[in-house]
């Protein structure tokens, strides 16, 4: 009788964890509120760089506003998100009381409203591009979601959930901490200084980047977007560091001093494709940006 007993036990276990695992697979970033503002956010990243950030600075006006159910809900998704305890027992309070928090939010105005987001997402960009990056600590983004939201959630997925949690939020993390803190400082602010210090940080990022030519414009656009070591993102490096090699040619047959023809030889025998399992870091990119440099000022002197 109890190996009958354990056998079921063990059977139960496997399902309730196979149930966990389709639970994962089946979450998705367009329901995840948290996930939602963190490309939104990218999304304005992006387009102020290319000098037109009106659509997503407009959304994230429109939808996380004070007077929305999302900011509630995105609130939520960021303090349990980012919020850190030395104890387990402060930990356990803290997604009690904001699992609280959220069950009291509106959840008709709140479905509503999410719904109203993506679709104007899903009209104003391409949704593939918009939702293909890489999400900063995507497992805690989905645990979360799976605990407040996923109504199919299974016990065990439930307490998989909390555990991950209390661990991430229990986890010394002094640089982050470190970090937070400005935005903490930020967020204290009024509206008005707040206003300001956007707008503040909005001309001297604009005025920064003014001078870039498009294509440097464009790869620091696919980099923000990405934010990952994405195939899509490696494949486009590596056509541009083709096209790259390719202008050198070109302007050396163009150049008459011997010095520099060398130089020009020196500099694309330098240039490497990136291989499939090296990964992408600032420096593939700045090395890029020069390169683009090289070319721009090239194309300036010989056409």
């Amino acid at each position: 009788m109890k190996k009958i007993l354990s056998l079921k036990n063990r059977f139960i276990f496997i399902y309730d964890k196979f149930e966990f695992i389709k639970m994962k697979v089946k979450h998705s970033k367009y329901k995840n509120t948290g996930i939602l503002f963190e490309l939104l956010t990218r999304q304005l990243t992006s387009d102020t760089i290319t000098g037109n950030q009106t659509k997503s600075l407009s959304f994230l006006k429109k939808h996380f506003n004070s007077k929305t159910e999302l900011l509630k809900e995105y609130k939520i998704y960021h303090t349990l998100a980012t919020q850190k305890y030395n104890r387990d027992n402060q930990a356990t309070m803290l997604i009690e009381e904001l699992i609280k928090a959220h069950n009291k939010l509106n959840k008709s105005q709140l479905r509503r409203e999410k719904y109203n987001l993506i679709k104007e997402i899903k009209d104003t960009y391409n949704v593939n591009d918009f939702f293909k990056a890489k999400i900063t600590d995507y497992k805690i983004m989905a645990s979360i979601y799976n605990l407040l939201e996923n109504k199919k959630a299974t016990a065990l997925s439930i307490v998989d959930s909390k555990v991950t949690l209390l661990e991430h939020i229990t986890k010394s993390k002094q640089k982050t901490i470190k970090k937070d803190s400005v935005l903490e400082n930020y967020n204290k602010q009024d509206k008005d200084t707040r206003l300001l210090t956007y707008k503040v940080l909005l001309e001297k990022f604009n005025d920064k980047y003014s001078g870039l030519e498009e294509n440097q414009k464009t790869l620091l656009q696919e980099y923000v977007n990405s934010v990952t070591n994405s195939p899509s993102l490696k494949s486009y490096i590596n056509q541009e560091i083709k096209l790259v090699k390719q202008s050198l040619t070109k302007y050396s047959k163009k150049v008459e001093d011997k010095a520099v023809i060398i130089k020009l030889n020196e500099t694309k025998g330098m240039i490497k494709p990136l291989c499939k399992k090296s990964s992408i870091n600032d420096d593939n990119v700045i090395n890029l940006l020069n390169y683009y440099e090289l070319i721009n000022e090239l194309k300036t002197i010989h056409g």
